[in-house]
């Protein structure tokens, strides 16, 4: 069985509970173990902004303490995983390590750079594959036309993700959404960015380039969005009600986070496994394409 510490971050465990469930309903049904850690923090990556060495102290606080576990780390959040692995590249300069060390020492702990850090889609692509998640398949996705959204830090920067997909062309989540029984649907703006970052200061930008991109599924006639990332899902899902306020009427667009899709191709449980009676926006479409009654 496979081992890794599984890093939260911060937004999901508050604001994306489905994601954390149907992620580690997953991973047991695939036997990846995770093991919390209850010393894991913030990432650091926006007190980077501020204060590099702030932001890599944090980084490498997190760093240290799975590395004591012996384990690699899993991250569910894409910005989380892109932080603390940009952290590991920067630390192999011997100077700047031994410096944070110095800072670590104080606490009892050491980073000898041993920890490796990927997302969750990564590992699902890497360690287990298409062809074994296409093995554990229990029910017929295959009448659902899913449009992949890959999210911006899933991709960049592509040093950081070691070439594990290409930015101007990525393949990973349409294999996995296949992988899965359903159709990866090929759409015009699978690159936009959903606006999340800046939503907090510039909302109208942000709900612009959510618009865009839920237009151009409607436009298409897809079922439904599949992204891999908690601040996408926020801003496709929870915006969606913004949107239609801001821009009109216009149908609402179901969206799943991937190990939610994964999950219930796997037969999980909707409600208690996948919690999609939490999403934003009515799924029961793609429950009925799935075979499967709206939930009482």
């Amino acid at each position: 069985m496979r081992r890794y510490a599984l890093y939260l971050g911060c937004t999901t465990p508050t604001q994306v509970i489905p994601y954390e469930l149907a992620s580690r309903w997953v991973c047991r049904a695939l036997g990846i173990e995770l093991v919390d850690l209850a010393e894991f923090t913030c990432c650091g990556m926006n007190q980077v902004n501020l204060s590099l060495e702030a932001g890599s102290l944090l980084a490498a606080m997190n760093l240290a303490h799975a590395e004591a576990k012996g384990l690699d780390i899993l991250a569910l959040c894409p910005a989380c995983a892109g932080t603390l692995a940009e952290e590991t590249e920067r630390l192999r300069d011997e100077g700047r390590r031994a410096r944070i060390n110095e800072a670590l020492a104080l606490v009892g702990l050491e980073y000898k750079g041993r920890a490796r850090v990927r997302h969750l889609s990564r590992v699902l692509y890497e360690d287990i594959g298409p062809e074994r998640i296409r093995a554990g398949v229990r029910r017929d996705l295959s009448a659902l036309r899913l449009a992949p959204h890959y999210g911006c830090h899933s991709l960049k920067p592509k040093s950081v993700f070691e070439g594990s997909d290409d930015p101007d062309d990525p393949r990973t989540l349409h294999e996995l959404i296949a992988a899965a029984g359903a159709r990866p649907l090929p759409y015009a703006t699978l690159p936009l960015c959903c606006g999340g970052k800046s939503f907090p200061v510039s909302p109208e930008p942000a709900l612009s380039l959510v618009r865009k991109k839920l237009d151009d599924l409607i436009g298409r006639r897809a079922d439904g969005l599949v992204v891999q990332c908690q601040t996408c899902y926020l801003m496709y899902s929870g915006q969606q009600k913004a949107v239609r306020e801001r821009f009109g009427d216009r149908p609402l667009v179901p969206v799943l986070l991937y190990p939610q899709l994964l999950g219930l191709a796997m037969g999980g449980d909707p409600v208690d496994d996948l919690g999609l009676d939490l999403s934003a926006v009515p799924l029961d479409g793609i429950l009925v394409k799935a075979g499967l009654a709206k939930w009482s």
